[in-house]
């Protein structure tokens, strides 16, 4: 597994924190409500058409993907089930060096930055299989998405009535994972960095796929965990039970605030 292919913690512009993964067959449930919670000027500017719903066969193409000659990428909220997002890339068999490109947000995520955290992982992904150039057909007027573009390198447009194709050629590496990687290195050297001790992540019921990621931003962790945690209950006086004095899941262990490095 390559670093871009890899499950990844992700802080966007707005604070907001997500992971990032590759599709899963399984994920077509997500992906169906997805759908469903875009508006239909978003489902318009994805697919040029108004659709109802997914079809199966649709889904079943988008979550059923090789990762090399298609792959496919998805946001997730910190310890949620539920995509927000999602892109992705299909090599073109003429011109294997180049590849069709396509996000998409839910409305509610939309404005926050997750548009271009996604772009950015899937262009490190782009490239470690051999992809250079992307190409996308943008609709004139989604101006958003214009704007995101040149974040990825160099662009060049031609505007076919009120569709602008774009070719971009892949900077190496993305500006974004330059900048994201700083600021975990600051962070490191600020002694803003915890682990994430076993105990914490059984306590806070974190899911698998999350329990890998054993270093983040403490602000970062703390905002997304303590919604989570229990509420400590007041002694009861001149009470005295089996379980005083013992050692419990979060007594003795390193939490996110408490010393550790």
């Amino acid at each position: 597994m390559t670093a871009a292919s890899g499950p990844q913690a992700v802080r966007l512009r707005s604070g907001d924190v997500v992971r990032l993964r590759q599709v899963r067959p399984g994920d077509a449930s997500a992906l169906a409500r997805a759908y469903a919670n875009l508006g239909e000027q978003s489902r318009y500017r994805r697919f040029f058409t108004i659709m109802p719903e997914l079809s199966e066969t649709i889904l079943k193409g988008a979550t059923e993907v090789d990762h090399e000659h298609h792959e496919a990428l998805v946001a997730l909220p910190l310890l949620s089930a539920e995509i927000v997002g999602e892109c992705r890339f299909i090599r073109l068999p003429e011109r294997p060096d180049t590849a069709d490109l396509a996000v998409t947000v839910v409305d509610a995520w939309q404005g926050r930055g997750l548009g271009s955290a996604l772009l950015a992982r899937l262009s490190e992904r782009a490239l470690e299989v051999g992809i250079e150039y992307f190409t996308a057909e943008v609709l004139a007027e989604n101006r958003t998405m214009l704007a995101i573009l040149p974040s990825l390198g160099r662009v060049e447009t031609e505007s076919h009535g009120s569709v602008v194709t774009a070719r971009i050629e892949i900077a190496e590496p993305p500006q974004q994972a330059r900048r994201e990687l700083m600021n975990l290195l600051i962070a490191a050297a600020r002694g803003e960095i915890v682990s994430v001790p076993a105990p914490l992540r059984r306590l806070i019921r974190v899911s698998d796929e999350f329990a890998h990621i054993v270093r983040l931003p403490v602000t970062m962790l703390l905002t997304a965990l303590r919604p989570r945690l229990p509420t400590p209950q007041p002694p009861v006086p001149g009470a005295s039970g089996p379980d005083q004095g013992a050692s419990g899941p979060d007594q003795g262990a390193s939490g996110p605030d408490q010393g550790a490095s």
